[in-house]
C-alpha cells in the first residue's frame, strides 16, 4: 500500500531532466570480438591440456541429443569450475563449442545464430528419409550456420562475410555443410552422417606446397582446384587434424580422458588443429580435408567476421518480434583473469530483445524500437542508449541502470513479486520516462525511486540514488497516491527530508 508522501514541487539533486541523446559515433568492436573469441578459446584449451591440475581436466567429443518436449535451448557440456572429478570439463561437438564461445564473448551474436533454428526450411519433411527438426536441437548445427553465413541477412546481423578463405583472419567464424545438408531440397545428394563443421580461425592461412606428400589426398583433389590452403582453427572434433593438433597424444592419436563424463564421449574434443581447403581460381572453397588420413570432400563453405552492429529484423526475431537471448549458466563472466561479454554491440531495427536467463550487458549505441523484456535474467545497462527507444518490462531477475537509459517516450513495467532492490537506479539525477507500471497499477506522474533517492514516491523494488520522473501527466497535477500495487510498501517522506530536499 502506498502512503501519502511529500509535495510534488520538491527540487532534486542533479539535473532536472536527462535529455534523450542523439545518435553518436559507434565504436567498432569487431577487433575486440575476434580477439576475445581466440583469447578465451586458447585459455580454455591450455587449461584442458594442463597436466599439473589435480584432479585432471576432462576433454572429449560428443553430440548432444535432441531436446525434450519443452524444447528449451540446451547448454553445451562445458564446465570451467573444478569439481571432485575434474578440474575442467569439455564434452561437446563443434557447433556446441562455437555456441559456448559466442555465448561467453557476445550472447547477442549467439542468439542470432540460435534464432536460425526456427526457420521453416530447417523444420520440415523433405522426403521419406530426410526430415529436419532443428527447432528441437539444442543449438544451431554446422549446416545451419553455413547456410546463414551465405545468406544476405548475415552482414546486417553481426556476421560480415569473408568472401575468400585466403583472406581469413584470427577470430573469424568458418562453417561448411556437406551432402544434402548443403541443399536439403536436392534428393539426389547423399545424406552424410556429418552435417558439416564449424570452427574459429586461429591465424592466417598458408598455401600448401603442391610437392607436399599426399598433396592430392589419394587422388581425391578436384582438377579445378587452383590451390590448397592450410587454415589453423579452434574447434571440437573427433577426427585427427593436420599438425599442429593440440589433441594428439604421444602416439599421434586422440585419447579418452581419465574422467569420462558419459558413455557417448569419444576421443578428441576442444583443441587447435589445421584444416586444408581446396580453392577455385576465384578463391571459392571446393573441398575440405581435415587430416592426413582423410580424403578431400566437397563442401559448401562460408566464413564471416564478427561485427559490432546487429539489426533486430525479421531474420533474427521470434513470433513475438524479439530476439531471444539466453546466457548459459556455465558461460563465465571472467576466465583466466580476463572479463568477457562486455564488448559494445550496437543494436538497431524495429525488433526487441527478450532476455531469458543469465547476465547480459547492454552498452552499445542502440536505437532499436521493439523494447526489452527481462524474463529471468540480470540485465546491466551501461550506456545511455542501451535500452533503445521502446518500452521496458521486467518480469523476473533484475535490471541495473548505470546510465539513465530508458527512453522518455517509454513505459517501465515491473512485475509484482520482484525482490527488493531488483531495479537498481545506479546513476545521478533523473531518467524521464513516460509511465511506470508496478504490478497492475499504472502511474502517470511524480518521481519514483528507492530509499536513497529522495524521490516523491519510494517503492522497495527500487534501489540506488537515481530517480525516475514520469512525464505522462504534469508533476503539479500528481495527487498523492493512497494506494499502490498489492503487497508493496512505500514510505512517507519525513519533514527533515523535505527540508533537505527543498534546500
Amino acid at each position: 500500500m502506498l502512503l501519502l508522501i511529500a509535495a510534488c514541487g520538491s527540487p532534486q539533486i542533479g539535473p532536472t531532466t536527462v535529455e534523450r541523446r542523439s545518435p553518436r559515433a559507434t565504436t567498432d568492436s569487431s577487433a575486440q570480438l575476434s580477439e576475445d573469441a581466440v583469447r578465451f578459446s586458447t585459455a580454455v584449451i591450455q587449461a584442458l591440456s594442463d597436466d599439473a591440475h589435480e584432479p585432471p581436466a576432462s576433454n572429449s567429443y560428443s553430440h548432444q541429443k535432441l531436446l525434450g518436449p519443452r524444447k528449451r535451448l540446451g547448454e553445451p557440456q562445458v564446465q570451467l569450475e573444478s569439481t571432485d572429478a575434474h578440474s575442467l570439463l569439455a564434452s561437446t561437438d563443434c557447433s556446441g563449442w562455437l555456441s559456448f564461445v559466442l555465448n561467453t564473448i557476445s550472447p547477442l551474436h549467439q542468439a542470432v545464430l540460435q534464432a536460425q533454428r526456427g526457420r521453416d526450411e530447417y523444420n520440415r519433411l523433405y522426403s521419406e528419409d530426410f526430415a529436419l527438426r532443428e527447432s528441437r536441437r539444442p543449438w544451431s548445427r554446422a549446416f545451419v550456420v553455413a547456410q546463414y553465413l551465405r545468406s544476405g541477412d548475415a552482414p546486417a546481423t553481426g556476421f560480415e562475410a569473408v568472401t575468400s578463405f585466403e583472406d581469413l583472419r584470427s577470430g573469424d567464424i568458418g562453417a561448411y555443410a556437406m551432402g544434402r545438408y548443403a541443399k536439403p531440397s536436392d534428393d539426389s545428394r547423399p545424406k552424410p552422417r556429418d552435417t558439416g563443421h564449424v570452427f574459429i580461425v586461429a591465424g592466417s592461412p598458408t598455401v600448401v606446397d603442391p610437392s607436399t606428400k599426399d598433396y592430392d589426398g589419394r587422388g581425391t583433389l578436384e582438377k579445378d582446384a587452383a590451390k590448397v590452403i592450410a587454415v589453423p582453427v579452434i574447434d571440437s572434433s573427433a577426427t585427427l587434424h593436420f599438425d599442429p593438433d593440440s589433441r594428439k597424444n604421444a602416439d599421434g592419436r586422440y585419447g579418452l580422458p581419465k574422467f569420462r563424463p558419459h558413455s557417448r564421449a569419444k576421443p578428441g574434443g576442444v583443441g587447435t588443429g589445421t584444416i586444408w581447403f581446396a580453392l577455385s581460381e576465384e578463391g571459392r572453397v571446393l573441398q575440405r580435408r581435415l587430416g592426413p588420413q582423410q580424403k578431400y570432400r566437397p563442401v559448401l563453405a562460408r566464413a564471416a567476421r564478427l561485427s559490432g552492429n546487429i539489426a533486430l529484423d525479421e531474420a533474427t526475431l521470434d513470433d513475438g518480434g524479439a530476439l531471444l537471448v539466453r546466457v548459459f549458466d556455465n558461460s563465465p563472466e571472467e576466465f583466466a583473469g580476463i572479463s568477457y561479454g562486455n564488448a559494445p554491440i550496437h543494436l538497431t531495427g524495429e525488433g526487441g530483445l527478450r532476455i531469458g536467463s543469465g547476465r547480459l550487458v547492454l552498452n552499445g549505441n542502440n536505437d532499436f524500437s521493439g523494447g526489452v523484456t527481462v524474463q529471468s535474467a540480470d540485465l546491466i545497462v551501461a550506456s545511455p542508449t542501451g535500452l533503445g527507444v521502446g518500452d521496458v518490462v521486467v518480469r523476473g531477475g533484475s535490471m541495473t541502470l548505470h546510465e539513465p537509459a530508458i527512453s522518455d517516450s517509454a513505459t517501465l513495467s515491473v512485475a509484482e513479486g520482484l525482490a527488493e532492490g531488483a531495479i537498481r537506479l545506479d546513476f545521478k539525477g533523473r531518467n524521464v520516462v513516460r509511465m511506470l507500471q508496478i504490478g497492475d497499477t499504472t502511474h502517470h506522474c511524480g518521481t519514483w525511486g528507492g530509499p536513497d533517492s529522495r524521490a516523491m514516491f519510494v517503492d522497495p523494488v527500487f534501489s540506488g540514488r537515481g530517480i525516475l520522473e514520469l512525464s505522462a501527466n504534469p508533476r503539479g497535477s500528481c495527487a498523492p497516491a493512497s494506494k499502490g500495487s498489492k503487497g508493496r510498501r512505500a514510505r512517507r517522506t519525513t519533514s527533515s527530508e523535505m527540508h533537505a530536499t527543498r534546500r
